[in-house]
């Protein structure tokens, strides 16, 4: 059986933490397989947190996307500066 869903709400830009390298193309191509038309879900890697892979998850590249990058990068790099100060 086959279930066309007319809509589907998600909450956009997203910031997901993974413990594995290139688990967000993974996640990133498993939304994609079931979007139509030319919307496809993208996801830039950001760098390492805490010990674990973060990676942004996108439309389209807005000013809330590059307000909540800006936040995670911040965090990435304090964390290196005190990893390596």
């Amino acid at each position: 059986m086959q279930v066309k869903a007319k809509e589907v709400l998600v909450n956009l830009p997203a910031v997901h933490l993974f413990t594995q390298e290139g688990e967000d193309a993974v996640l990133a191509g498993g939304f994609n397989t079931f979007l139509h038309g030319k919307v496809r879900l993208k996801y830039e890697s950001l760098g390492m947190l805490g010990g674990q892979y973060v990676s942004i998850f996108y439309l389209q590249r807005n000013n809330e996307f590059t307000e909540l990058r800006e936040q995670f990068m911040d965090l990435i790099l304090q964390e290196e500066m005190a990893n390596h100060g």
